[in-house]
């Protein structure tokens, strides 16, 4: 007894049942038709392909505020490399990072180490070639290196050892040795054949310093480039490749092995020795013949290349038509590995380059590693785990539609058999693709360009998905049952002797009775009902407890391959140069009038309270040119005191022109106008304590705010750190929106498509188990919150939604006596035999297909592997136990609740 609401549930299965009986009387135009529409579309992947990259435009929020602040900065004091001064960069200009150690690990000081340091005839990094020259010589004690600042005669402005020099050892602030150099070379990027060379640049020095030939048998060179990030990637991609082939043909073995039916047969007196004078009932698998002379009528091992391969085409039909349709084509989107045409000479390569995204920054080490991880470690996380769920949707499928045939009698014809099938089956997978892709077209609402041409992507493959699954598989399915009525063989076709029982089910398979008459009677125990809910108790406590431990963000030093020399860069740098800091740059487009006393009060006094805010290090790391100017007329010895200086407008004008002259490093900060008047000035302060996503969100909030509080001078701030606060003030927002529109619209559907109502909320309720689950249990295996889990996880809770959705909708749809004492038991019994084995099936087709992930040494995809395994594990036991016994629970107390109030209204009708 139910409450049979689901207004779409019965048109739609009336619809699928005329569908699929014109499909079986008329199998060959629906599986020729969609191979012509597949070679087709395919031509959108020969004649449109384009792959977009840019990683600032795609994985950056439209909207992002940083890309404003850029701008102005880009327009003002970067339009060009030949508007530079080394250090004081906004261009994302390319770069070659080198940290340089001793092959003994000793000390880089040494003499005859220094010495070999400075072979360079294009060193362009005076700092740490003055420090060199002053060792390799042997004049440290006449110059007494002080750390972390040292100033000399030799250079106008104090030089910050601290971003040269590692680990080093002081005595009395003076430097007594080091472990490590740190150099940059900075590119310059401005035109095509200008970013050409100097990529040639970087690749060229990369490879030599990889193959030894740089000179040096002192020293230890460690590189870190512009495109090493990209560089890495394409070499884990080159691991990954043989996996993902390795998967597909185990997939196909995994979809035959699963087609072949294990039934019990039962063996006439005579034909065996032990069968001499009683007929014996054997389980034997519906393909060895040489048991019974017998050929198989029942397994369908065709059946499980051509789930795989619809799939298969279906992706393609489906990229191919989006670009047809000009739909951006992004890296995110190469999920589909079988897509290899776009390994072709013939494909074209787009590099987008947008006003704000077509600089490539090398200006602080901590920036730009930093920046370029969090966006490549996102694209590594979908490359990773589409490509399974993808295929696991279409294998899904194909075990559902199997499994429901199977469990048709074979007195009917195949025409009525493929009707009641698919009258269950085509809704169960109607409910399941429905929600999958309604959940990636939400998904395409994000901000992030690369997440919405994925999700777009992702939708059309799952549409294509099920639109060959309700041609070709129905198609293939027809003949195949045409073939199981002629009694002949489902690959050879020639017509055998089947000594299967055709009056009953076409199955009676062992592993369907394993769950109807062992698992679902286990299931049901009170014994094991008690231990279920003491297994659960235990996983919301370790959830609880998980979440508690929870770690925010990832290590960078992980992205990159092991042993590899960029790895070992990224290492000593977090060893050596912990207190590597990145400048913020302060642009007052509104300046003051600094030659008026009350004006520059005014200003020094908001300059000192961005100074006093927790992420900056103060006032003795401010680069300003107002300040430099003080410094420079009292260490100057002649002219104007500095008091008379700011109290004399045109002593301050005059004395202002010079200083800009003696100091370049500052001349460029000052825009001017056409009468010479200041129109605008640019500051920077270093910040601190920006270790993690959350404190620099936090950081640039706080600066952001003080420059809206200060609307007189229109302040802007500025440093590539502020990209990651844009995205990750959005990433909780919208992966938490995300889940909640999804789990909403699931609820919906459900009420739609299911029978009974009350199974909504509790599907609603097993996918949040799932996603909190994996969520808490991830820190206990070493996972971190970062871009990869959160995108695994959000993709990955298809996994439960179908599940879930087949479980309730298998049950609440059972053709059972509701007169009967034991219904609710008997409709969970069908239901274990109908949807347990091919939920049983999907796990494992997951779990095989990832399995080989296990064995590539990478934290991406060691993240994404250990993601997908606990949520399909915890899924799967959802599925195939909390969720049958609570469904078991909710229609008891249901219909209780129903007989008690018949028999008040029988009573209430008998009183009167």
């Amino acid at each position: 007894m139910f409450i049979k609401w689901a207004p779409f549930e019965r048109p739609w299965a009336n619809l699928i049942s005329r569908y699929s009986v014109f499909v079986a009387r008329n199998p060959w135009p629906f599986i020729i038709l969609p191979c012509i529409m597949t070679i087709g579309l395919s031509s959108g992947i020969f004649l449109r392909f384009r792959l977009v990259r840019g990683v600032h435009y795609l994985y950056s929020p439209l909207n992002a505020q940083w890309k404003s602040e850029e701008a102005v900065f880009g327009e003002n004091w970067a339009s060009d490399d030949n508007h530079f001064y080394p250090g004081k960069d906004v261009l994302r200009r390319r770069g070659l990072y080198l940290i340089v150690e001793a092959k003994d690990k000793g000390d880089i000081l040494r003499r005859e180490d220094a010495a070999q340091f400075l072979q360079n005839e294009c060193f362009s990094n005076i700092h740490a070639k003055l420090i060199a020259d002053v060792y390799a010589n042997g004049n440290q004690a006449k110059f007494n290196i002080t750390y972390p600042l040292y100033r000399t005669r030799f250079a106008t402005e104090p030089v910050d050892v601290s971003r040269t020099l590692g680990g080093v050892v002081v005595h009395n602030d003076i430097v007594q040795s080091a472990k490590a150099w740190l150099v940059l070379f900075q590119l310059r990027n401005h035109g095509r054949s200008m970013k050409k060379l100097s990529a040639d640049f970087e690749n060229i020095m990369a490879q030599s310093i990889e193959s030894g030939t740089v000179p040096g048998s002192l020293l230890e060179i460690l590189y870190f480039h512009s495109d090493t990030f990209e560089q890495e990637l394409a070499k884990e991609n080159k691991r990954i490749t043989p996996m993902f082939s390795i998967t597909f043909f185990v997939l196909i073995l995994f979809s035959i092995l699963c087609t072949f039916n294990m039934r019990w047969i039962t063996v006439p007196p005579g034909i065996l020795r032990s069968t001499k004078d009683a007929p014996l009932r054997i389980p034997v698998i519906d393909w060895v013949k040489r048991v019974l002379s017998f050929y198989p009528v029942l397994s369908k091992p065709l059946m499980g290349v051509i789930g795989v391969l619809s799939t298969v085409m279906a992706i393609i039909s489906s990229t191919g038509l989006l670009l047809l349709l000009d739909v951006t084509f992004v890296d995110m989107c190469t999920v589909m590995p079988f897509l290899s045409l776009s390994e072709l000479p013939s494909l074209r390569v787009a590099e987008i380059v947008s006003k704000q995204s077509g600089k490539i920054s090398s200006v602080a080490t901590v920036d730009i590693i930093h920046l370029k991880a969090m966006y490549y470690i996102t694209y590594l996380a979908h490359l990773k785990a589409v490509y399974y769920i993808e295929h696991t949707i279409g294998i899904d499928d194909s075990f559902l539609i199997l499994a429901a045939w199977h469990d048709t009698s074979r007195r009917v014809d195949v025409v009525d058999r493929i009707r009641v099938s698919m009258r269950h089956a085509a809704v169960s997978i109607s409910i399941t693709t429905l929600t999958d892709s309604l959940a990636f077209l939400i998904g395409a609402i994000a901000p992030l360009p690369a997440v919405k041409f994925f999700c777009l992507y992702s939708c059309a493959a799952i549409a294509f998905i099920f639109l060959y699954c309700m041609t070709i598989f129905f198609g293939c399915l027809a003949l195949q049952g045409r073939l199981e009525a002629n009694n002949a063989n489902s690959v050879t076709m020639i017509p055998v002797i089947d000594l299967a029982n055709p009056g009953g089910r076409s199955h009676s398979d062992v592993v369907p009775e394993i769950f109807e008459d062992y698992y679902t009677p286990f299931i049901v125990n009170r014994y094991t009902v008690m231990v279920a809910i003491g297994l659960y108790g235990i996983y919301v406590t370790a959830i609880v407890i998980g979440i508690q431990k929870v770690v925010v963000g990832f290590d960078l030093v992980n992205i990159v391959l092991v042993n590899s020399r960029p790895r070992r860069f990224l290492e000593l740098r977090q060893q050596f140069f912990p207190e590597d800091i990145t400048r913020m740059d302060l642009a007052v487009l509104r300046p003051p009038n600094m030659m008026d006393i009350d004006e520059r009060e005014r200003f020094l006094k908001l300059l000192e309270k961005i100074e006093s805010t927790s992420c900056s290090i103060g006032r003795n790391s401010t680069e300003f040119w107002y300040f430099s100017f003080q410094n420079y007329m009292k260490t100057l010895g002649f002219g104007d005191s500095w008091d008379d200086i700011t109290n004399d407008k045109e002593s301050f004008s005059a004395n202002s022109r010079l200083f800009f002259m003696a100091n370049e490093k500052f001349s460029y900060d000052v825009l001017r106008e056409s009468n010479g008047s200041i129109k605008a000035f640019r500051l920077a302060t270093r910040l601190r304590n920006i270790s993690s996503d959350e404190l620099i969100y936090q950081c640039a909030k706080q600066m952001r705010s003080i420059c809206r509080d200060h609307p007189q001078y229109n302040l802007t701030t500025y440093t590539q750190l502020w990209n990651l606060a844009d995205q990750y003030e959005i990433m909780w927002p919208q992966t938490i929106q995300d889940l909640y529109i999804s789990i909403v619209v699931m609820l919906l559907v459900a009420v739609l498509f299911i029978p009974q109502p009350l199974c909504a909320p509790l599907i609603g309720v097993s996918i949040a188990s799932v996603a909190l689950g994996v969520l808490g249990i991830m820190p206990f295996f070493g996972v971190n919150l970062d871009a990869t889990s959160m995108i695994t996880i959000a993709m990955s809770v298809g996994f439960s939604v179908d599940f879930a959705a087949h479980v309730s909708y298998s049950f609440i749809t059972q053709d059972v006596n509701d007169d009967d004492k034991d219904v609710i038991f008997k409709r969970l019994r069908n239901t274990m035999g109908s949807v347990g084995w091919p939920i049983t099936q999907a796990a494992i087709s997951v779990l095989l297909g990832i399995s080989s992930l296990s064995f590539v040494n990478s934290y991406v995809v060691q993240t994404c592997f250990k993601t997908v395994i606990l949520t399909i594990i915890f899924g799967t036991v959802h599925a195939l136990l909390f969720l049958p016994l609570v469904l078991t629970f909710t229609q008891k107390l249901y219909v209780e609740c129903i007989d008690r109030k018949d028999q008040r209204k029988s009573s209430i009708n008998t009183h009167l």
